[in-house]
């Protein structure tokens, strides 16, 4: 995957993760490639609708244009001996609105180019679901209690509705980070919103190991199960599972895919 995707990984992971004051109820575990294809079905279906809203645009400045076109030939077609001023404010006015008119729709075709290429992939991602390689069990990445979940959950003070992308796992302090499968550093460093982690590539998926205070892995280095990666900045280990489903991936659930300790 390419490091771009890498940076999006670091840039999007955690985002959304409020702080509430006690541990959470587990959730219902949904198996992870059925929750994958969810995923890739509620991009399809957005994108179809938002498709058809911006063609719909489209085909209205399309008709739009047309008028102001003929209106520019009549205007041009006008053109009177006694009065050349107000003819050429007319059409400075007509040539004015047609530059508009062109601008705008560029603006849409431009935005319905990039809706088209979204669509493509995201295709592509539903055609890769069913073959991914995801993995049976996982090792958690430190020592102790999960206290927050995956998934929508409610904010306590504002009641939004937000999306956590992966787990919270209570731990001593400074716990030791632990690699949770057989892989390779592709990104050690801050990740906004969860201090330093390490972003580890096992093939078909990638992890997220965060909120650690110090790092003692590079870029590139090999690790295997069980390897420690860093130490935890305060009391919580971040943890989070990324198929290589898309552009920068698509989340699941890590926690039934943990393996007992």
């Amino acid at each position: 995957m390419r490091a771009t995707s890498l940076v999006v990984i670091a840039l999007a992971a955690g985002v959304g993760d409020a702080k509430p004051k006690q541990h959470e109820p587990p959730r219902p575990i949904v198996e992870p490639r059925v929750a994958l294809a969810a995923q890739v079905g509620a991009e399809q279906a957005t994108l179809a609708t938002t498709i058809d809203t911006v063609q719909h645009k489209l085909a209205a400045a399309d008709a739009t244009r047309a008028r102001r076109v003929l209106a520019a030939i009549r205007i041009a077609d006008a053109r009177t001996p006694d009065d050349p001023v107000g003819y050429a404010r007319r059409l400075a006015a007509a040539r004015f609105l047609l530059a508009r008119d062109a601008n705008e729709r560029g603006l849409l075709a431009d935005e319905l180019s990039a809706l088209h290429q979204a669509d493509r992939e995201v295709t592509a991602a539903a055609a890769a679901v069913p073959t991914v390689a995801l993995p049976d069990q996982l090792l958690a990445p430190a020592i102790g209690t999960i206290a927050r979940h995956f998934g929508e959950y409610q904010h306590e003070r504002s009641k939004a509705t937000l999306s956590r992308r992966g787990l919270d796992f209570e731990v001593e302090e400074h716990a030791p980070a632990v690699a949770p499968a057989d892989g390779i550093v592709r990104y050690a460093g801050p990740i906004r919103g969860l201090d330093r982690g390490v972003i580890l590539d096992h093939g078909g998926y990638f992890t997220v190991v965060a909120k650690l205070g110090d790092i003692t892995l590079p870029v590139g280095a090999h690790v295997a199960r069980g390897d420690r990666i860093g130490r935890a900045a305060r009391h919580r280990v971040y943890f989070e599972v990324r198929a290589k489903v898309g552009p920068g991936g698509l989340t699941i659930d890590p926690e039934p895919l943990l393996a007992p300790r």
